[in-house]
């Protein structure tokens, strides 16, 4: 064999040159491939992560919400104290009851004590006016209290019943015979103030040709309670009457805000 020619060596070289050249290229695609693999990854595995952390928040919400619907705040306890209803008090008859807001007024009318009705407080209002023997006077709501007159036979508890009917039968006359009525008795039974027997006896007024007189209403309630008070003691009497215009409830607010002293 004969000794290789220079141009023969050159090309040798240039091959050679051109592998490695090759082989550096094949590497640094690997390289490439392996970075892009690599990042893809990681995009993945952080898109995944945030995806988790959304639904995580989003599902927890509503359930924090739902929790204090169930279980709302309870309202902070007021300081404030209920002012209690004014009240008059009786310290002749040992009585106390409302007095009403206004345009109720303390003192019970002085023309209604007569020999039979000695009243010692009380409270009214104007409902109106009434032509009486060509007179115009004042027509009153009121509540009256004060002690059985001697007039009335009482001997203790068991004359509460017959005494309140005695003293609606004399009322009827002294208070409301200026104007043409009829009455009706609408209860009569007993009840307990403070403790102590008492009867009570309602009764309503009705007037049929009561605005011939000025009258602009057409009915009244009223009520008489008479309160047992113990041995040597004179009952209590307590006596409200109230026009249609004034709001018969009233009746039923003074008879159940009655207290003895």
């Amino acid at each position: 064999m004969g000794t290789p020619s220079p141009s023969w060596d050159k090309l040798i070289r240039e091959t050679r040159a051109s592998a490695r050249r090759r082989k550096r290229r094949r590497r640094q695609r690997l390289m490439l491939w392996l970075l892009v693999g690599v990042t893809t990854a990681s995009l993945v595995v952080i898109g995944v992560f945030v995806r988790n952390i959304s639904k995580v928040s989003t599902a927890t919400q509503p359930a924090a919400l739902s929790a204090a619907a169930r279980h709302p705040v309870p309202p902070r306890p007021s300081h404030r104290h209920a002012v209690p209803d004014p009240q008059l008090t009786d310290a002749a008859a040992g009585l106390s009851y409302q007095l009403l807001s206004a345009p109720w007024r303390r003192g019970c009318p002085s023309d209604l004590n007569t020999p039979m009705f000695n009243w010692s407080a009380g409270e009214n209002t104007v409902a109106g006016h009434v032509t009486i023997g060509g007179s115009v006077i004042d027509w009153h709501g009121l509540a009256c209290s004060g002690r059985l007159q001697q007039q009335f036979a009482y001997a203790g508890p068991a004359d509460l019943e017959p005494t309140a009917m005695s003293l609606v039968a004399a009322l009827d006359p002294a208070y409301y015979g200026g104007v043409a009525h009829s009455r009706t008795i609408k209860n009569s039974s007993a009840m307990r103030v403070s403790g102590h027997q008492a009867w009570m006896v309602k009764f309503g007024m009705k007037y049929p040709d009561g605005a011939s007189q000025g009258l602009t209403w057409s009915s009244e309630l009223g009520a008489v309670v008479v309160i047992d008070r113990g041995v040597l003691q004179a009952p209590t009497v307590f006596y409200v009457s109230v026009p249609a215009n004034l709001g018969t409830r009233h009746v039923t607010t003074l008879i159940d805000s009655l207290r003895l002293s």
